[in-house]
């Protein structure tokens, strides 16, 4: 068995691999995350010293959660925190010497003047020290001309693409923001200029909430939301771009917290699967983790590689006019299970799950099988039938 996979012309030992966030800021950190089994590495965007990008240095974090557990995080992260001369006459050259098998995929801004991207990736190519690159055009915090508001825009994608891809041999993959109607049309725009992978996605544009005693904003500006709350979004927009016939490799970003998670990206289509929240919120020891979880499901379940893993769900995928001809079903109730604990009628807008004589009374017939009560039931007493 191996988890070894071939990424848009590079072959890594593994799908995982480190985000451009965060712990990827300079070559230390990233030596730390191919010692930790990441197949390959990103590190933050590198792009200018310009004013627009450099984050806050007076708090720019905030988990988000449900009592006390952890949904999601919103950041007002930017880009490097390291100028565009430091990683090229720097962390480059140290992330080479210590990245061991782990491969290197240099995040490039795409800046507001195309001849600029092409610089850019000129100079990091001539480094040597980067296998591939993966162009921002998704970053969802600035007010500037760059990220998700170049993203937007399958024109102006292109046309960056195209800069990028003049300028520099190595494999373009295409960092895509989720913060757009309709991601289709901008991943075919970036795939038709030379795009050879799409990232999907970056972070979701959101806002941290108000603390309410003071009536003062957590983080008072827009950030970018990531974490467990965001994988259903990033799995729906990879489907959508899959199945609309794109051929090109697409990393899934977003969400990962458990090996599972990495299993079902893989199963709707992903050839490599980022990480950055799960590292933040629980350190490096969470990659072998991830990969020993994944490992040990493809020996369970007979899968020989990641390949035979790719793509097995979306078959399964359909419209919801498709999913309403399915044939109706309708509640049952396992008495032997049911602890009486009275949490599913009062979910029940139908009627089906009435409360009687200390007990629960179903009425399939009035069912309308929303599948409600069955997710709330902590016992597993409910069934659609």
């Amino acid at each position: 068995m191996t988890l070894a996979v071939n990424y848009a012309g590079i072959t890594l030992d593994n799908p995982l691999v480190l985000a451009s966030a965060t712990p990827g800021w300079d070559a230390k950190r990233l030596h730390q995350a191919a010692l930790a089994g990441f197949g390959a590495v990103i590190p933050k965007t590198i792009g200018p010293p310009e004013e627009w990008a450099q984050h806050p240095r007076c708090g720019r974090i905030r988990i988000m959660r449900t009592g006390k557990t952890a949904t999601g995080m919103i950041n007002l992260e930017l880009f490097t925190t390291k100028t565009k001369d430091e990683w090229i006459e720097r962390e480059l050259q140290e992330l080479r010497r210590e990245a061991n098998s782990a491969k290197v995929i240099a995040s490039i801004l795409a800046m507001p003047d195309p001849d600029d991207t092409a610089r850019l990736a000129q100079e990091v190519t001539d480094t040597g020290c980067a296998d591939m690159l993966e162009l921002n055009v998704s970053c969802p915090m600035p007010t500037a001309s760059v990220g998700m508001h170049i993203g937007k825009d399958p024109r102006l994608t292109a046309t960056q693409v195209g800069a990028a891809k003049s300028a520099s041999p190595l494999p373009l993959a295409v960092k895509l923001t989720p913060n757009v109607s309709d991601l289709v049309a901008v991943s075919h725009a970036a795939v038709e200029a030379g795009a050879d992978s799409l990232a999907i996605s970056n972070s979701v544009r959101a806002f941290a909430g108000v603390e309410i005693e003071t009536g003062r904003p957590y983080l008072p500006a827009f950030g970018g939301y990531t974490g467990p709350a965001i994988k259903p979004i990033i799995q729906r927009l990879i489907i959508e771009v899959l199945r609309s016939g794109i051929k090109v490799p697409v990393a899934a970003v977003g969400g990962v917290s458990t090996w599972r998670d990495v299993v079902e990206y893989l199963m709707i289509g992903a050839t490599v699967v980022q990480v950055a929240s799960a590292v933040m919120w629980k350190g490096w020891q969470v990659v072998p983790q991830l990969l020993e979880g994944l490992r040990k499901f493809m020996a369970d379940h007979g899968y020989q590689s990641v390949e035979d893993l790719r793509g097995v769900a979306l078959p399964y995928v359909q419209t919801i006019e498709e999913y309403a001809r399915r044939p109706r079903k309708r509640i049952t109730l396992d008495e032997d299970k049911c602890t009486r604990c009275g949490l599913c009628p009062p979910v029940c807008f139908y009627e089906a799950l009435l409360e009687e004589d200390g007990g629960i009374k179903t009425n399939p017939a009035v069912c309308d099988g929303c599948g409600l009560c069955v997710e709330i039931c902590p016992v597993g007493a409910l069934k659609l039938e």
